[in-house]
């Protein structure tokens, strides 16, 4: 099959090996080489050859070896936070650390929601909000970094929430003294 099977790993038989490096190694044209290191690829990702690959190839297919990464922007521009989202009810009278936020966000609830990224007992998490108490903190504070003043992070910040007219609610920060 070409593999050489262990109980902990499947490696690629000897002679392949040789016969990947050899390849690699005498072939000029570039269209040619990269049909070679496709087909090699399906065999080495199927294995346990990581190593194995990025000796003969210098990580010829990886990005992350090459400096690129995921730029955390969405399509339109907007930053994009790659954490768990968390209620606002699961965090009420909860110390937080509010590290950014972003604004003009469209959800399935709306346009112009705020979201929110946030420190909860060590663990990042984002919160999606159309409260307009945390919205104008939030658009103060960036005001004043525009000004030249550090906002963010800010620690030992509380969400808590206000009973209004109707049964309506509503939700502002607290500091924790």
């Amino acid at each position: 099959m070409g593999y050489q099977f262990t109980q902990e790993k499947t490696l690629l038989r000897k002679s392949m090996k040789k016969r990947f490096a050899k390849r690699i190694k005498h072939v000029k044209s570039k269209k040619r080489r990269q049909e070679i290191l496709a087909a090699y690829h399906g065999w080495c990702k199927h294995g346990d050859c990581k190593n194995l690959w990025n000796l003969l190839t210098n990580n010829y297919m990886g990005f992350s070896k090459k400096g690129i990464r995921q730029s955390n922007k969405t399509k339109d521009g907007k930053k994009f936070y790659d954490v768990n989202t968390v209620r606002l009810m699961d965090i009420l009278n909860v110390p937080i650390i509010v590290h950014d936020f972003e604004s003009g966000i469209k959800t399935k609830q709306g346009d112009d929601r705020y979201c929110v990224l946030i420190e909860v007992e060590g663990e990042k998490r984002k919160f999606i909000t159309n409260c307009y108490n945390i919205k104008d903190i939030l658009d103060q504070s960036r005001e004043a970094e525009k000004e030249g003043k550090k906002i963010f992070p800010v620690a030992n910040v509380i969400v808590k929430r206000r009973q209004l007219n109707d049964g309506k609610c509503t939700y502002y920060f607290d500091e924790q003294y």
